[in-house]
């Protein structure tokens, strides 16, 4: 009996190790071909593009902040987090007190696996306060060729604009991109980086920071 007890034990010990093995390879496995981590010498190493992007060049998919996939209508009443008001909100609220977004609702943790995940406001400052900025163009896309002060490598972010209920606005006016911080002061806000041809700065936005609006990510790790 004693015998046939080590042998099932054995066996439970294979298939959870087993397991475990299958599930951290598929989850580095998420991370798409061409992604890279730039290091620029700052705190975290940056993606060299967006999250659903082919290239560097290119926008990526628009996310609600807290959501991990796409979608057709970007409102108060497809979003996640709310009850279709965005005084009603479910998570992520000076009620629950969650001010950062956790891996399950990061979508660059969600989407490429790994170490991958959004950038908060003090990473987002850090890469302004690093970097050169040099407005130019890619692919025929506008957006910012990002240097390192330290390493001399760069990344290049492009100008996203955001979706607003079906539409896709200030595309190639202002570059919009969320980190993974709420606006506390107002929890149906969240900070991202705006830029455009002459400014470039991390806000709280008006319309286009809130939470619903679907806007695009850069990953860094």
């Amino acid at each position: 009996m004693k015998k046939f007890f080590l042998m099932a034990l054995a066996v439970m010990c294979f298939v959870t190790v087993g397991n475990g093995k299958v599930n951290e390879s598929e989850n580095k496995a998420q991370t798409p071909d061409g992604v890279e981590a730039v290091d620029l010498g700052l705190s975290v190493k940056w993606a060299n593009m967006n999250v659903g992007a082919k290239k560097s060049s290119g926008y990526g998919t628009y996310f609600a902040w807290g959501e991990i996939k796409s979608k057709e209508y970007y409102s108060w009443n497809t979003y996640a987090w709310s009850k279709g008001d965005s005084q009603f909100l479910t998570k992520y609220s000076t009620t629950d007190h969650r001010f950062q977004l956790v891996p399950a609702d990061d979508a660059a943790h969600a989407n490429w696996g790994g170490n991958w995940r959004m950038p908060t406001v003090d990473e987002y400052e850090e890469l302004i306060a690093n970097c050169k900025w040099e407005w130019t163009t890619k692919d025929g896309v506008n957006g910012y060729k990002v240097t390192s002060k330290k390493t001399g490598k760069s990344i290049f972010l492009p100008i996203t604009g955001c979706r607003f209920y079906a539409d896709t606005q200030f595309r190639g006016i202002t570059g919009i991109y969320w980190t993974s911080s709420l606006y506390t002061a107002n929890p149906n806000k969240a900070w991202c980086l705006e830029f455009n041809f002459s400014d470039i700065s991390v806000y709280y936005g008006n319309l286009s920071s809130n939470r619903f609006s679907g806007r695009c990510i850069r990953a860094v790790q």
